[in-house]
């Protein structure tokens, strides 16, 4: 059996709780309120640089200068691109990197020793949002809080609910309400490439509408509203999904539906919930490790660890470049490693563990929240026997038209079966997220809509 050796985590900042699992449910004080736009970010990260200067200030975000040849639309060209390697981690040294690394990043190289390699460049803090959602994040952050035993929210809209956390939920949360556009509409690809690198290619375009961040839907319960549709493999294209989550998952939890394309027919799907496998994933992937956390948290105890410096997926623009063939990306094990980007940013690290009582295929999780953006960007998942099994990875960016802080791809390890899954690969496709576009009428996510879609 390979035993992986748990990293050291050094803590920047460590949050006081009254107990590890208990969660508390106050609102922050005026004073801790008025820490954003001063020391804090306007959505919460500190805003100083690390104390030897390899993580630098935040002072607005942004990539700087647009890249000439961008069109508007198109994929974005690397503003980065000049930049070389400050050292490149592999197995020989990954030990030096240990606090640096989380147990699941650190296990990759030693499961792949002679081909997993991290390139690290400079870091830069490009995280970046619309005024209006710094002065909506500013006016609610002394009345947003938990409800329902910290499976849904009150008193926030349109802002991150809790810019100054105290508690593992609240971050949790933050990622959940992230800034993430309003209406988004994407092409991407996947695929689950056996030993040999050999894969059957999932093609999927999705509608994602977030009534949340909407200014005019004040007062609603929605969150978000979902249709991913199969264009391939040809057994499963023209599978439809629907997928509409609340804002209190106790009192309305998800409601979903699937067409079948074969069958031509609409049928509820009550368990796409939790540890359901994803269907594209080939088992590698559970529901609600889409988006790197998504959905109720309520099977799970979260604690809030504190802060740790990581080395992340960060700028990915020339892993998510428009021209950068499939092919390019997947090889066996894992991922090409000449494509990603890994910057020294602080992260917030969440630890779940399952309740008393509850099911669920990982025992405990441990979540790494990019300070600057709440992305998850690492997420590592254990048995019920508590040994790692599965580590997954989201490569940012900012697609700067939009404002917004997105992935350009995501990859989820299965440590046992030594398989991955690569998620959101956009470089053959015409364009990258499209942000453009204003969201449609509330007909357009219904299960009649999601029928006429199958069938086209």
């Amino acid at each position: 059996m390979i035993m992986f050796k748990k990293p050291i985590v050094s803590l920047l900042s460590v949050i006081a709780l009254a107990t590890g699992a208990q969660q508390a449910l106050a609102k922050v004080s005026a004073e801790e309120a008025a820490r954003l736009g001063q020391d804090l970010t306007p959505v919460g990260a500190e805003k100083a640089g690390n104390a030897d200067g390899t993580i630098p200030a935040w002072t607005g975000g942004g990539v700087g200068e647009i890249p000439a040849g961008y069109v508007p639309g198109g994929h974005h060209p690397d503003p980065f691109a000049d930049e070389q390697p400050l050292y490149t981690i592999t197995a020989q040294n990954a030990a030096e990197y240990a606090d640096q690394l989380s147990e699941g990043q650190l296990a990759l190289f030693t499961t792949y020793p002679d081909t997993y390699k991290m390139k690290v460049y400079p870091s830069h803090r490009t995280y970046q949002a619309p005024d209006w959602v710094y002065e909506r994040t500013r006016a609610c952050a002394e009345q947003a809080e938990l409800v329902s035993d910290g499976n849904g929210i009150s008193g926030a809209h349109a802002c991150y609910p809790f810019p100054v956390p105290q508690t593992g939920l609240e971050v949790l949360w933050n990622h959940s309400l992230r800034f993430n556009g309003l209406y988004r509409v994407d092409a991407i690809d996947s695929a689950a490439p056996d030993a040999k690198g050999r894969y059957v290619l999932d093609k999927v375009t999705r509608n994602t509408y977030w009534p949340y961040w909407d200014l005019e839907k004040e007062g609603t319960d929605r969150l978000s509203m979902f249709i991913p549709r199969q264009l391939a493999p040809a057994r499963v294209a023209g599978d439809t999904f629907l997928l509409l989550d609340y804002q209190d998952a106790s009192a309305k939890p998800r409601q979903a539906w699937r067409y079948f394309g074969g069958q031509r027919r609409v049928r509820r799907a009550p368990i796409f919930v939790f540890d359901t496998p994803v269907p594209p994933s080939q088992g590698l992937r559970t529901l609600d490790t889409y988006d790197m956390f998504f959905g109720s948290p309520e099977k799970y105890d979260w604690k809030l660890i504190g802060k740790k410096e990581m080395l992340v997926g960060y700028n990915a623009y020339g892993l998510g470049a428009g021209g950068i063939k499939n092919d390019d990306v997947i090889q066996p094990g894992h991922i090409n490693p000449e494509l990603p980007r890994y910057e020294l940013h602080r992260m917030w690290v969440v630890e779940a563990t399952l309740k008393d009582g509850e099911r669920h295929i990982y025992s405990r999780r441990m979540l790494y929240l990019d300070e600057d953006s709440w992305n998850v960007l690492v997420h590592d998942m254990y048995d019920n026997k508590g040994q790692l099994w599965r580590t997954a990875h989201r490569h940012l960016k900012l697609y700067w038209e939009a404002q917004v802080m997105a992935e350009a791809n995501e990859v989820h390890h299965d440590l046992i079966s030594r398989r991955y899954n690569v998620v959101t690969m956009m470089g053959e496709n015409p364009g990258p997220f499209d942000y453009s576009q204003p969201p449609p009428g509330d007909s357009f996510f219904t299960p009649a809509n999601i029928r006429k879609m199958g069938v086209r």
